[in-house]
């Protein structure tokens, strides 16, 4: 026979308290409350579960964003080569309004907010970026600037893989700078 507590001169003692009645009450009662804690514990892993799940739909999703990203910076860039040029300044915010599935924004009180997710979700990009153990809250509004920010560097990453001499971004601006060498090589 297994107790919760011990008993000290007939009186048992549980959880720094005296407790007067039958030990197994009070011990079922114990257990009914810790394995009520056992439960918060299995469906708080399962609800960040879930939400991995939504954080990883939204990398897919944003994989494939920038893959559109980078090949329409390509594009833009052929088209400095083509006027002899060795060098591209391009917006990174005006080339995501090139990309029919980004997500579009709008000015509400001053502020750029995120106003449609395309094919994403909010929750979805929330999870990714912010994390899974607070719970999105549906109607949030998520600042355009602050998800520009979040694919910046992958997509600076991946421009940087097409072998350019210098790709950067221009500080305090979106503006992304990429050069290669002229056909001299000078």
């Amino acid at each position: 026979q297994a107790f919760c507590g011990s008993h000290v001169g007939g009186v048992r003692v549980h959880a720094g308290r005296l407790n007067r009645g039958p030990p197994h009450a009070q011990c079922l009662h114990t257990m009914s409350f810790a394995a009520s804690l056992t439960k918060i514990v299995a469906e708080k892993r399962e609800e960040q579960k879930a939400r991995e799940k939504l954080a990883a739909k939204w990398k897919a999703h944003e994989e494939k964003l920038l893959e559109s990203l980078i090949d329409t910076f390509k594009k833009k860039c052929m088209r400095e080569a083509e006027l002899e040029r060795c060098e591209a300044s391009i917006s990174f915010a005006s080339l995501v309004r090139e990309i029919s599935e980004f997500p579009t924004h709008v000015i509400v009180d001053s502020q750029h907010l995120v106003e449609n997710w395309g094919d994403g979700a909010a929750s979805w990009w929330y999870y990714a970026h912010r994390g899974v153990t607070q719970e999105f809250v549906s109607g949030t509004p998520v600042s355009f600037a602050e998800l520009l920010e979040s694919m910046m560097p992958k997509f600076l990453e991946s421009a940087q893989e097409l072998g350019f001499q210098s790709c950067k971004r221009e500080p305090g601006t979106w503006k992304v700078v990429a050069s290669w060498k002229p056909p001299d090589g000078k």
